[in-house]
């Protein structure tokens, strides 16, 4: 069990990067949502020890990580966004050195990961010849070396194919069934299908956190679907929140976040996960606005 009680990351005077956030996180994959800036790296960044918090607590099992770094890190694995590696030294090669430094003594654990990842193939090419694909899938073998008990991906799709990510999201989601997985992403796509528990930041602040289920029932009765002619949308647009537009021959089909009816013709449709946390953001806009 990972908790955060109370944290705060500040910058200077009045940044607060990460403002207050609590949280208890059991194993499974938690997707950490949220816009750039909203926070993201800078908390995980925290919970994998990299920084340390301006205030508040993170425990790992109980034991406050903060305090006794070395219980996270012996834990862990962890992929930052941005991921270099040493262009002269093979896949294989890569790996020994950070078996070396992790401790990792058992080649045949080298071998089973640069399969898992799909790079047995190219164990022996330099990684200087890589692609971003091959680099990211690299960097998610070298994480989980030291077999860990939490697994920090910050944006682990990024530069992935449409059939690498396919392949990352479903090791992900295995490795998720008997450890904790952060998964930090503003692509929902990236883990509508796999994540057990999403937690939405905004502006620091950890907004949310529940079950995509749980996010989409909350939006059911939110989202309409309607038909306007292409005169009228630009009006219809001034006025309320358009999720999804959709040119054809009958006119513009429309997908509308609102909490009534935006038209009498509106019916309502089944909202997506994206659609529901776009709906929970334009909810939460509108709460800030008036209380300002």
């Amino acid at each position: 069990m990972l908790e955060l009680r109370h944290v705060v990351k500040t910058y200077g005077k009045n940044v607060r990067a990460v403002d207050d956030v609590s949280v208890q996180l059991p194993a499974g994959v938690v997707g950490l949502v949220g816009h750039n800036g909203a926070g993201k790296t800078t908390l995980m960044q925290m919970i994998a020890t990299i920084s340390k918090p301006t205030s508040g607590q993170i425990l790992l099992d109980d034991v406050d990580i903060v305090r006794q770094p070395e219980a996270m890190r012996a834990r862990l694995g962890f992929l930052p966004q941005d991921f270099g590696v040493y262009p002269n030294l093979s896949a294989l090669e890569f790996m020994q050195y950070f078996a070396a430094l992790k401790g990792v003594r058992d080649p045949a654990r080298i071998r089973r990961l640069l399969e898992l990842v799909n790079l047995h193939d190219h164990a022996h090419k330099q990684a200087a010849g890589f692609s971003g694909g091959m680099r990211r899938r690299l960097g998610i073998a070298q994480a989980l070396l030291n077999d860990p008990d939490v697994l920090i991906v910050d944006e682990p799709t990024a530069g992935l194919d449409p059939e690498e990510r396919l392949r990352f999201r479903h090791l992900l989601s295995e490795i998720g069934f008997r450890k904790l997985v952060m998964v930090s992403t503003h692509i929902v796509s990236d883990i509508e299908n796999m994540a057990s528990r999403l937690a939405i930041m905004n502006n620091g602040r950890l907004v949310a956190c529940d079950t995509p289920d749980s996010f989409v029932q909350r939006a059911r009765g939110q989202v309409w679907s309607v038909t306007v002619a292409p005169q009228d949308y630009e009006t219809l647009r001034a006025q309320v929140q358009v999720l999804q537009a959709q040119h054809h021959a009958q006119g513009i089909t429309l997908r509308i976040a609102h909490p009534t009816p935006p038209l009498a013709e509106a019916v309502p449709a089944e909202p997506t996960l994206e659609e529901a946390l776009m709906t929970q953001r334009y909810a939460l806009r509108e709460r800030m606005d008036a209380a300002a």
